[in-house]
Formats: C-alpha cells, sequence, structure tokens
C-alpha cells in the first residue's frame, strides 16, 4: 500500500492514502506541515494555541495548513515534537513579566535554594513568580520565562513532561489558570533545598 504526498509551491498538501490508514496519514502529514514550517520563519508561536483540526477532502486528501501550523518557533528543535506546546522550540519570552528589581530577587531565592534536578528549578521558579507577581497559576510560556530569568542555562527540553511527572508527584496541580505549586510541592523548596551536602 502506498501514500502519495504532493507539496505544492503555494503550500498545499496533496495526500494520497488508503481508506484505512488516512487518519494516522492525516496526523504525520500535519506533524511534517509544522516541522517545514519551524525552519522557514522567525516568529514565535504562541505553545498554548492547539492545532486546530484542518478540514480534509474525502477524496483527494488534500489539507490546507491552519494558522496555527503556519505560525513558526523562534528557537525550533529536533523534528516536529519541538512544535508541541511545553516544548523548547515553542518557547516565547514573556516580555516585562518581572521588573528588574524582581528578577534580582528572583537569581538571588535561586542562589539560596541552588535546585540541581529540572523538577526543582521549575519548582523553585514557580514558588517565587507566586510570591512575587502575587497570583497563581503559570502557562508553559511563563514558567519558561522565569527559569530563564533566574539564570538556568539549560532549560528543559519538554516542560510538558517535567510537569506532567511533577503532577503525579503531587508537586504541581493544573486548572484553568494554568499550573501552580500545591502544598508537597511548596515542602519540597521550603525544607529540603538546598541539597543537603553528602
Amino acid at each position: 500500500k502506498r501514500i502519495k504526498l504532493k507539496i505544492s509551491p503555494d503550500g498545499t498538501i496533496e495526500l494520497d492514502a488508503p481508506t484505512e490508514s488516512f487518519e494516522n496519514a492525516i496526523e504525520k502529514t500535519r506533524d511534517l506541515v509544522a516541522a517545514l514550517k519551524l525552519s522557514h520563519s522567525p516568529q514565535v508561536a504562541d505553545p498554548q494555541a492547539s492545532p486546530s483540526h484542518n478540514p480534509t477532502d474525502s477524496t483527494s486528501g488534500s489539507i490546507t495548513p491552519s494558522a496555527s501550523q503556519k505560525r513558526s518557533r523562534s528557537k525550533p528543535g529536533k523534528g516536529a515534537s519541538s512544535a508541541r506546546a511545553g516544548r523548547i522550540g515553542s518557547f516565547a519570552e514573556v516580555k516585562n513579566l518581572l521588573s528588574e528589581p524582581q528578577q534580582i530577587q528572583l537569581r538571588e531565592y535561586f542562589a539560596l535554594k541552588r535546585p540541581v534536578e529540572q523538577s526543582d528549578e521549575v519548582l523553585v521558579a514557580m514558588l517565587k513568580g507566586e510570591e512575587l507577581l502575587n497570583r497563581k497559576g503559570f502557562d508553559y510560556n511563563e514558567i519558561y520565562t522565569l527559569i530563564w530569568l533566574a539564570g538556568v542555562k539549560e532549560l528543559p527540553k519538554a516542560l510538558d513532561v517535567v510537569l506532567g511527572r511533577m503532577q503525579k508527584e503531587h508537586h504541581v496541580t493544573k486548572d484553568d489558570d494554568g499550573f501552580s505549586v500545591k502544598f508537597v510541592g511548596r515542602q519540597r523548596v521550603e525544607t529540603d533545598l538546598p541539597p543537603k551536602a553528602d
């Protein structure tokens, strides 16, 4: 069984696939569209924007890239997975999230707590961010920005995976306002950091 894929200069993609594997082929084509768009424009996408379901022609399998797929990332990673929300390839800095004095306080807090693990870096950044901004709930871009402003050089390549693990450990929770630190996570920062010397 063959799947035929034709990409026209105007950006139209024509897909010819067997009926039983058509849906899978569409998903793969969407990933391809996202990957192709990553390398063409310096614009940054909003990682909270979810890819819309593209209209398809059931006879020809023609797909027109959606608006969310036409947006590109300024810091592309390898492969289409970098285009997903919570991935470093879709990170867009939140301008003016913290004032300069607040950034200094954040860095001082990081120097005090000395987090080593990525999950601890996220916890420390979110906890201090809650205090500095007097609010709870952060989206992926805000968390990435807080970690970056704290001076962390190696940002998580898959923040969504890190936060997913932290949810299972009951360190963070997610609701309509975004991710926020739970009691267990707060206790981790306040009592277990900085790490004890061996």
